[in-house]
């Protein structure tokens, strides 16, 4: 071993992990100390620490021993530099996975609030679907759909879901008046307002472009007897925005 090099004692000091812990490390094989030749001391040198970094590191995510062994590839013959600079990529990757995974459940929990404003109560029914999304949010199925659907360019122009905030407060209003609303017919005042201020909201999310609100439109439509893809548009409000903005823009271009 060359470099630097501590006790068992020594670095449980320094680094905080008790003896203890070290010697149950060693008897997992996540570390794996040299012995001196004379007195039979463990010593500990760089391969260790960069190892105890990452043991720490991952068991601070949430990673359990027994799966944290699997995750530490063997850095032997690589430099003292190389073995910190792998440890810290990766490392760094696994935070960004972990981020992104974080982010996924945030939104889910973000949409389960998002029910509760729009109906001003619990819906069972919704909130059965949002257990269900979380046990597989990681599945990342709505991106895969997004992108298999949509362009690049046009992925780059789509507006972000937002579940809070004033966007999604003036959505989720609009939501419980669309709900409020679906017995009244298409020509009522009622539907022709609301139909205008929808036609506004999508120009500006959209940013005016209507070939692009066309094909949103056609991807978030459920087919027959499937779940709304987008919280509060089943079939029946899809039916009715449908109607009523149809009526609107037929007595707009006819004025």
């Amino acid at each position: 071993m060359n470099g630097e090099t501590y006790k068992v004692g020594e670095l449980a000091r320094r680094s905080g992990v008790s003896v203890a812990a070290l010697h149950y490390y060693e008897e997992l094989g996540l570390l794996r100390p040299e012995r001196h030749p004379d007195s039979g001391y463990r010593l500990y040198g760089p391969e260790d620490l960069v190892r105890l970094q990452e043991i720490a590191v991952l068991k601070a995510m949430g990673f359990k021993l027994s799966q944290i062994g699997d995750m530490l590839p063997a850095e032997a013959g690589r430099s003292r530099e190389e073995s910190w600079k792998n440890a810290l990529l990766r490392q760094s990757e696994w935070i960004a996975a972990r981020m992104e995974e974080l982010g996924a459940m945030k939104k889910l929990i973000d949409s389960g609030l998002f029910s509760i404003e729009v109906n001003r109560q619990v819906v069972l029914a919704d909130m059965a679907d949002f257990v269900r999304q979380l046990e597989d949010f990681g599945s990342a199925r709505k991106g895969a759909g997004r992108a298999a659907f949509f362009s690049d360019e046009e992925l780059r122009r789509l507006p972000q879901p937002a579940e809070t905030g004033p966007e999604a407060e003036v959505w989720a209003a609009l939501l419980r008046r669309i709900r409020a609303n679906l017995h009244r017919p298409p020509e009522s005042p009622e539907s022709l307002e609301l139909a205008r201020e929808l036609l506004g909201y999508a120009a500006d999310a959209f940013g005016g472009d209507e070939r692009l609100i066309e094909r949103y439109w056609t991807f978030i439509r459920p087919d027959e007897g499937e779940q709304a893809r987008i919280y509060g548009l089943d079939e029946e409000a899809f039916a009715y925005i449908e109607a009523i903005t149809d009526e609107y823009m037929r007595r707009d271009s006819g004025k």
